[in-house]
């Protein structure tokens, strides 16, 4: 007979699907093994207890192209943040603070007012969650490049929004030498805020971390370091050396936000809380007139990590399916 668990193993086994050939599969059962139950219920746990005006931080925005530009970002990581910045306001009428690096912040803002939630000041935002007509609200907010001024921006961030968890998605970590490596293994620190220090201060705080990552050089990654060294080309160098306390390894970061919502639709028996594979057809297209690149490709193109979006759409067909078998 299969067991609820069963459903919550099957969507972490889902999105670990190595479709790239990147390795990321040889990260599974090392990372499962940092939690005694499936990773996106783990994760899911951690978001269940919100309630209205909650903050969650969301660390995102990979700037792909930083030689050329620090305001090339990929689509990969804001999509799979606004999507599970959706799940959040919809599901609890709490408060995502979506952040990354402000060359990059208003392009991020037009994904995530495009998956359904009015981008607003917190002052806003904790007035519009405080009212008995509920509107969908996210908050946008930025670090420092600066080792001081980042840490700096970390601690009052922290101190003013007091998350109830953080999580990083396809956020590049500061890697055992101090610098952010891409997958090439290439030092690509140039422009990058260090929001690594925001993990920092919520672990020091004791508040809950989660990571979500494809390619070894995200922050979490650091918990997994010697699978990421035998089984991601270059993982050695590239690592970051951060961990957290759930991490969801997966095919393509988005998807392992998509992971996280289709466990709370699971657990808050609410199938509104997972993403669609329409909604993720319609984010794809609109992602290149956000200013979104493919990361693989470098192009604007309706794509990401190289992949059609009949793959992404198909993966979440799949999340979909393993969301009303479990809810039947």
């Amino acid at each position: 007979m299969v067991q609820n668990s069963d459903f919550y193993d099957l969507i972490d086994r889902i999105v670990c699907l190595d479709i790239g050939a990147r390795g990321v599969a040889g990260l599974f059962e090392p990372a499962r093994a940092l939690v005694d139950e499936p990773m996106s219920l783990s994760a899911a746990r951690h978001l269940s207890e919100l309630s209205a005006g909650d903050t969650v931080f969301i660390i995102t925005g990979s700037l792909t192209r930083a030689g050329v530009s620090p305001d090339i970002a990929e689509n990969d990581g804001p999509i799979g943040s606004a999507v599970l910045a959706r799940s959040l306001s919809r599901g609890f009428n709490a408060i995502p603070v979506i952040v990354v690096d402000a060359s990059i912040k208003d392009r991020v803002a037009r994904i995530v007012e495009f998956a359904g939630l009015n981008v607003v000041s917190h002052e806003q935002a904790k007035v519009a969650t405080s009212l008995p007509r509920f509107t969908g609200v996210a908050v946008m907010e930025n670090g420092a490049i600066d080792d001081q001024e980042a840490q700096d921006a970390a601690e009052r961030l922290l101190e003013v929004y007091a998350p109830k968890t953080v999580i990083a998605c396809e956020r590049a970590g500061l890697s055992a030498d101090g610098t952010y490596r891409n997958a090439l293994g290439q030092d690509y620190s140039a422009g990058r805020e260090k929001l690594d220090y925001i993990v920092k201060g919520a672990q020091n705080a004791g508040i809950p971390t989660i990571g979500i990552g494809d390619g070894g050089n995200e922050i979490g990654m650091g918990a997994v370091k010697n699978a990421v060294a035998e089984h991601i080309p270059h993982g050695d160098v590239l690592c970051a050396k951060m961990a957290t306390d759930v991490l969801i390894p997966a095919g393509v970061s988005n998807w392992g936000c998509y992971a996280v919502a289709a466990a709370l639709a699971i657990l808050q028996h609410n199938p509104s809380l997972a993403h669609t594979p329409e909604a993720e057809r319609r984010l794809l297209d609109f992602s290149p007139s956000a200013g979104l690149v493919d990361g693989m490709s470098g192009m604007l193109d309706a794509t990401a990590d190289g992949m059609q979006p009949d793959v992404h759409a198909s993966v979440v067909e799949l999340l979909s399916q393993t969301v009303r078998r479990a809810l039947a």
